[in-house]
């Protein structure tokens, strides 16, 4: 079964596992890559149900496979996968699969599953050689940098430039000098959370509003919260049946680090608490949704009547 779905972490671990599986008999094979972050899914469907004029062997690569909706087109993916074509060498990629989607759930069971994970932590270590940096603020660094090992490298380059001198890197100096990436929607929502659960209604309207810069409406935004406050209600439930940190992480599909966070949050707001943060912000989403009242008042509402 020539169908391949990769999840991870680094660029040049992928590229180096899609160059293995081409060796393996697709060397002479046309290659067609299609990014569902700018295209439909249509595109890549209509090459895979085509035989190629030019060469029996056809290689297709759909990236950002993480983008799929459960509709018509997903229904087609999953009838070729059922009865593929071997001629074809598909390989579906993402560097973060959620696993609480059914569709994803059932596109891993029918294709060769890859997890390629770079250890984020040694090659921090690596690049930051001669330098002294503890656990905590490598953790700091990963979550600021969405365990993207290209971004992780990048913000390495600064740290060391910016502490050439003394070679002793902090929390401190992560925080002042590391850009906090947009590109993870917990990150985007966990520092309003963590205020809201703590009910510091004044840090959570200044966190808002800073949220505003970024251009995130009201609406995503209070899918962003529910899935933060759901997260947390897991955790809880998975803490009392005393599960370790590191087993809660594997089986929600999360850093260790959020997953320490997280549990620290579980100290200021009970179950129930967080239960009726996420009633009020579904009644609010209605409320946002239905046309009746203005978003941004009602976020405000919602975090003055914590």
């Amino acid at each position: 079964m020539n169908n391949y779905l990769i999840e991870y972490n680094d660029i040049y671990l992928l590229n180096n596992e899609i160059d293995s599986l081409i060796e393996k008999g697709f060397k002479e094979a046309t290659k067609s890559i299609y990014d569902l972050d700018e295209e439909s899914l249509e595109n890549a469907l209509n090459d895979l149900d085509t035989y190629s004029f030019l060469t029996d062997k056809k290689i297709i690569i759909i990236k950002n496979i993480n983008k799929l909706e459960d509709d018509k087109l997903t229904e087609h993916l999953f009838k070729y996968l059922e009865s593929p074509n071997d001629d074809n060498l598909l390989i579906l990629t993402t560097n973060k699969l959620n696993m609480t989607k059914k569709i994803n759930k059932e596109l891993k069971k029918k294709t060769n599953y890859l997890k390629l994970e770079a250890n984020l932590e040694k090659e921090i270590k690596n690049i930051l050689k001669g330098y002294k940096i503890d656990t905590k603020s490598i953790n700091k660094l990963i979550e600021y940098s969405n365990n993207n090992i290209d971004i992780i490298k990048s913000e390495c380059d600064k740290l060391i430039n910016y502490k050439e001198d003394d070679k002793n890197i902090t929390d401190e100096d992560i925080e002042t000098l590391v850009v906090k990436h947009l590109g993870d929607s917990n990150n985007l929502v966990f520092d309003l959370v963590k205020y809201i659960a703590s009910k510091d209604k004044r840090r959570a309207l200044e966190k808002y509003e800073k949220l505003g810069e970024y251009g995130i409406d009201d609406i995503a935004l209070t899918a962003l919260l529910e899935s933060q406050l759901r997260l947390m209600i897991q955790v809880d439930l998975m803490m009392d049946e005393r599960k370790s940190k590191d087993t809660i992480a594997k089986t929600l599909s999360q850093h260790p680090y959020r997953i320490e966070k997280t549990m620290e949050l579980l100290r200021n707001v009970s179950r129930k608490e967080l239960t009726k943060l996420i009633q009020n912000l579904g009644e609010m989403d209605y409320k946002i949704k239905s046309g009746k009242v203005n978003s941004k008042d009602q976020m405000l509402m919602y975090i003055i009547n914590l």
